[in-house]
């Protein structure tokens, strides 16, 4: 998702460009991960609180990630020792042979979203694992923004009344942060961290997000972990800015293609098919800028609204019309990364530059459920992002889990 997930790295103005601007700051909804270029772009959304909403500076992009797939996600306390790991072709794994066609995986969740009582409370609760590979180090980033700002700030006192070479000491500095963005670690090392939320149904109640839980770091090979060594152990896990908590009462992104959806009204959404596929193509027309293809579009933003409380009668809605998507396909049945099987579908997209990507998510039809959501460059063994939705329901407190 061109934002929802892989934004384009270019600096956004200089009066971003300050030290706090380039610290990480993500809140409780992380739903994307970023990679600069020319790693492909595709866009990965959430409806969550997140930065990503628009609310992440330029320089934040750069600790960009990607998801590996068969990184373990339990067991590792937050501050142990980093462990290797080999990802493998797939985060998921078969859990039969038999495969059944999306167009009968999506008409049963539907018809199991029918049995689904409708339930409410104050506050909804997610939980989800993410895995990460890291863009850089942080700390030495962050180092070469500063000196790159600094040096910009003297030549703006150089310059002065000469606007000409001003304009192209700017674009120089551009052009160096969008270089330092680019660049990537010699070895693969991944973080992987659980994030909770408590969203309010009412405005102006509190939220809360509690992020980098049971935060570890892995390698994808000995030899990986070998040259980390060698380049000084450097610290890879990122700091988080400020608490580890966030508490207040701003009003988070529910759906970053769909800015109009919120807590207050997502359960407003059409329970009928035909309904709701004209209100999601009104939504698609709306968005400014590039589109992607309807089907990519419907892939992000089911993600959104699956994740989000909406309706038993729009779940079954939702689930019919992606059966009416020819270009979603199955690919069998499979276990997620918490070991609950389901069922996995996926979509293609060809991006501008001509970079192949695979939309894949996993379902349980019985439940009517999204288990796991990843993107991935097509034909290559590791994911861009991985996102495993561990726990989400109606809770009446903070605190409480459903």
């Amino acid at each position: 998702m061109n934002d929802r997930t892989f934004a384009q790295l270019k600096p956004q103005g200089l009066d971003e460009l300050t030290e706090e601007a380039y610290q990480r700051r993500r809140s409780a909804d992380l739903a994307a991960a970023f990679a600069a270029p020319p790693a492909p772009v595709a866009r990965i959304r959430r409806g969550r609180p997140l930065i990503l909403a628009g609310a992440l500076a330029a320089g934040v992009a750069a600790t960009a990630v990607v998801v590996v797939p068969g990184l373990t996600d339990s067991g590792t306390p937050p501050q142990a020792a980093p462990t290797t790991v080999s990802p493998t072709a797939s985060s998921t794994r078969p859990a039969q042979s038999r495969k059944l066609d999306a167009h009968t995986v999506l008409l049963a969740a539907a018809e199991s979203a029918t049995r689904t009582p409708a339930d409410s409370g104050r506050y909804w609760y997610v939980r989800d694992r993410t895995v990460q590979r890291l863009h850089n180090v942080e700390s030495e980033y962050v180092a070469k923004v500063n000196a790159l700002v600094k040096e910009y700030k003297q030549r703006q006192e150089e310059l002065k009344g000469k606007p000409g070479e001003l304009k192209a000491a700017e674009r120089e500095l551009n052009r160096e942060l969008t270089k330092l963005k680019s660049a990537t670690l010699p070895y693969n090392a991944y973080l992987s961290d659980t994030w909770e939320s408590w969203r309010p149904r009412e405005s102006g109640m509190k939220h809360r997000t509690e992020r980098g839980r049971e935060k570890e770091i892995s390698f994808a090979s000995p030899a990986d972990e070998e040259m980390w060594r060698q380049a000084g152990s450097p610290e890879l896990r990122p700091k988080d800015a400020g608490s580890p908590e966030d508490n207040d009462d701003i009003e988070r992104v529910l759906s970053i293609s769909n800015p109009t959806l919120n807590m207050r009204n997502v359960d407003e959404l059409p329970t009928e098919r035909k309904a709701l596929e004209s209100r999601l193509r009104q939504f698609y027309r709306q968005q400014p800028g590039v589109k992607e293809d309807f089907s990519v579009y419907l892939w992000q933003t089911s993600v959104d609204l699956l994740g989000a409380p909406i309706t038993p009668g729009t779940r079954e809605a939702l689930f019919r019309v992606l059966a009416g998507q020819r270009d979603i396909v199955s690919q069998g049945e499979v276990t997620d990364t918490a070991g609950r099987a389901g069922a996995a579908l996926m979509t293609k997209e060809t991006t501008p530059e001509g970079e192949r990507i695979e939309y894949r998510l996993i379902i349980d039809p019985d439940s009517a459920e999204l288990l796991q959501y990843e993107v991935a460059e097509a034909d290559k063994p590791a994911s861009l992002l991985r996102v495993t939705l561990e726990e989400t329901g109606w809770v009446d407190r903070i605190g409480e889990r459903p």
